[in-house]
């Protein structure tokens, strides 16, 4: 929109973006009165993220921009629209539901992945990829907010189970390769900390995550 002003912070050349960063720059551009801030990084911490999405918290509108190494390439690099190396990734969509309760009573759980948006700078439109054409997909059951454990990982849009299948020759079920293409877990118990994170690896190799808690 005309007469809007936009802040723009770069994060570190070699490291991830941290939440003080968030913070300290939204704050600054806050009280400086700009409508919104954009924040340019090889990558983000996990708890970054979350306070980029917390909109209240933060008093005005923040977007994480991903930037890949490309960029150090300097003239290297092609010059084609279809060579852009930023994109404004969402967070990965994901839904949690209860799954019954194992024999000792603890309830189970279990996250399906719905999708990813991704904004393409080239044509200014938003795409939105659905869960089977993402390449990897991961979570933790006991996420701690410092380490990520991959406890389950999928590979949805891969053609390499067909192959693999074809050169076992039956040797497992069929339903094993759809469940390793799945885009749906394994019943899970929560563990100490109660909190799920699910990671997902796009196209362009951005690692993103989301973050669910399972207190309630």
């Amino acid at each position: 929109m005309a007469g809007r002003r936009i802040a723009v912070v770069f994060g570190p050349e070699d490291g991830a973006i941290d939440s003080q960063q968030v913070y300290d720059a939204a704050r600054e551009a806050y009280f400086l009165k700009f409508d919104a801030l954009y924040l340019f990084g090889f990558a983000i911490q996990a708890k970054a993220r979350e306070l980029v999405a917390d909109r209240k918290k933060l008093r005005l509108p923040c977007v994480y921009v991903a930037v890949t190494p490309d960029v150090v390439m300097s003239d290297l690099l092609k010059t084609s629209k279809s060579s852009e190396v930023f994109s404004v990734t969402g967070l990965p969509d994901v839904r949690v539901s209860p799954a019954g309760s194992a024999p000792t009573g603890a309830h189970l759980y279990r996250v399906t992945l719905l999708g990813l948006d991704i904004f393409r700078p080239h044509d200014m439109e938003t795409e939105s990829i659905t869960a089977d054409n993402l390449p990897c997909w991961m979570w933790d059951t006991d996420y701690n907010g410092m380490v990520f454990m991959a406890r389950q990982v999928f590979f949805p849009k891969t053609s390499a189970w067909d192959n693999l299948e074809k050169s076992l020759r039956g040797r497992f079920a069929e339903g094993v390769w759809a469940h390793l293409a799945g885009t749906e877990s394994e019943p899970f118990a929560p563990g100490i900390h109660r909190q799920l994170a699910v990671k997902v690896i796009d196209e362009q190799g951005n690692e993103l995550m989301v973050v669910k808690s399972l207190r309630d």
